[in-house]
């Protein structure tokens, strides 16, 4: 029997069920691993203001701008370290099928995220988030958008 396993992540959780009979009508209980990013307030991510700067003609002073968005950057660190776990259970060989249900930004960091064998064993990627939905809803609502 394949295992089939289904991530429904946003960037700030992520949830793993394990072991999903899409076969089976009626409850099921997979095994469920939860991540859960470090929140932290945007002035404790964003410390230091970026600045000020002196013109290069005049007297004048500016503000600079933050080259990147900090709050994003986290995402993308969260988003990294479960894809990376993803991976080592790929590597194990603890799953034959995977399906992704993600936000659209969290789809497109996994998708660049993943390992080529991890992507491989892909069998669905559903650009919504699942991740707050009960049990039974994720798996009846990952079922229905593969039949479509």
């Amino acid at each position: 029997m394949t295992t089939t396993w289904i991530l429904a992540a946003d960037g700030n959780q992520a949830r793993l069920l394990k072991g999903v009979n899409f076969l089976k009508d009626g409850p099921q209980s997979p095994e469920q691993e939860v991540f859960q990013m470090d929140t932290k307030r945007v002035q404790d991510i964003m410390s230091d203001k970026p600045g000020r700067s002196h013109s290069s003609s005049g007297p004048g002073r500016s503000a600079m701008e933050y080259s990147s968005d900090p709050v994003r950057e986290e995402q993308q660190k969260f988003t990294a370290d479960v894809a990376s776990k993803i991976d080592g259970y790929e590597q194990e060989g603890a799953f034959d099928r995977l399906v992704v249900c993600a936000a659209p930004q969290t789809l497109g960091d996994l998708r660049s995220m993943l390992s080529t064998a991890t992507r491989a064993k892909t069998t669905a990627e559903i650009s919504k988030d699942y991740s707050n939905l009960p049990t039974e809803k994720l798996i009846s609502s990952v079922r229905a958008a593969m039949q479509n």
